[in-house]
């Protein structure tokens, strides 16, 4: 995820720049659109605690921009 405490947090542990950090991460994600957001993270939450979740119940809900459906 893309929030300033994890990006500085990263960037100070291994002394990479934090806009070269940002765009090696981007790279990493398959789906397009950069890393993901504390929004992202947000909206999922939303959709599980609505109506339109009802039926839903037990279930992993990966907000990782497809990462987690790499194989290998």
């Amino acid at each position: 995820m893309n929030t300033p405490m994890a990006i500085d947090g990263i960037s100070k542990a291994t002394g990479v720049d934090k806009n070269e950090l940002i765009k090696q991460r981007e790279g990493r994600v398959p789906l397009k659109g950069g890393m993901g957001s504390a929004w992202d993270v947000a909206y999922a939450a939303l959709f599980l605690a609505s109506d339109e979740a009802k039926f839903i119940s037990g279930v992993l809900l990966p907000v990782d921009g497809a990462q987690s459906a790499r194989v290998g």
